[in-house]
């Protein structure tokens, strides 16, 4: 009984079971007729649309395609983020610009800058990774500078007594006291990098052979096929969810948990 009771109160099996209600619900109304099935298919339709999809069509291909490209903008916008705040603790005038065009650039969205970015990069995987580059950077910038600006003194001083060389001394003072701001400001840039690539791919169209998520979406809406935009946003929620409870989880338990920094 107790087992039983622990079962249900825990807060992975709630989820769950709020999940399987909200799934009964838009299978009853789809079904009963209280929406039009072509408005919000059943819950069922949009499974198997997405399997077949998955299996026979070329989303599997897009989703691929959009995950390439994202990976792609983080990675660059990381190394140019981690670059620049390691030189901005050296010389502190780049940390007072960097401050100021983190504060000028953090709150404008990606979207307000196609235009440009069009104007400078085409239609094209540049224009798409510079959108991404704009998402995440200033959110890694802004993290990491206060990442550094939190290492305790004794720490380089301890790093400079024992005579650690300054690659050592990045790895093993740095980056392991950055760790916490670190995961934050790549969880912060991973969300918006995600939400600038789908706005970006609906509003360029395809890019590449067969485009990405965000231009299957606009496709099958411009010809009204709900039951395939349904089971592209699925793909999007179940992505962002797995990244978040599977690489971020791992990461966090891997480092900063492991480390004490954190408490589960």
């Amino acid at each position: 009984m107790k087992r039983v009771k622990r079962f249900f109160s825990s807060n992975f099996t709630q989820s769950l079971l709020w999940l399987l209600l909200f799934l009964i619900v838009w299978e009853s109304v789809s079904r009963s007729g209280l929406v039009k099935p072509y408005i919000l298919p059943p819950f069922s339709t949009v499974i198997m649309t997405l399997v077949d999809e998955l299996v026979h069509g070329k989303l599997g291909v897009q989703i691929v395609n959009s995950l390439y490209v994202i990976l792609q903008g983080i990675a660059f916008s990381f190394l140019i983020s981690f670059i620049i705040s390691l030189l901005s603790t050296w010389i502190k005038p780049l940390e007072r610009l960097f401050s100021v065009l983190c504060t000028v650039f953090n709150p404008l969205p990606a979207i307000a800058l196609m235009p440009l970015i069009i104007l400078w990069f085409g239609v094209s995987n540049g224009a798409m990774i510079a959108i991404i580059i704009h998402s995440t950077l200033w959110a890694f910038l802004t993290h990491i500078l206060d990442g550094f600006k939190s290492i305790p003194v004794i720490y380089r001083e301890w790093g400079k007594n024992i005579g650690l060389k300054p690659w050592r001394m990045i790895i093993d003072i740095y980056l392991y006291s950055i760790m916490p701001s670190l995961i934050a400001g790549i969880r912060i840039g991973w969300g918006r990098a995600w939400r600038a690539l789908i706005g970006a791919e609906m509003v360029f169209g395809m890019i590449g052979n067969f485009g990405g998520l965000g231009y299957y979406i606009n496709t099958n809406r411009a010809y009204a096929n709900m039951s395939r935009v349904m089971s592209a946003v699925i793909v999007i929620i179940i992505i962002g969810i797995t990244i978040e409870s599977v690489l971020f989880r791992q990461l966090e338990k891997h480092t900063v948990i492991k480390w004490g920094m954190a408490h589960e």
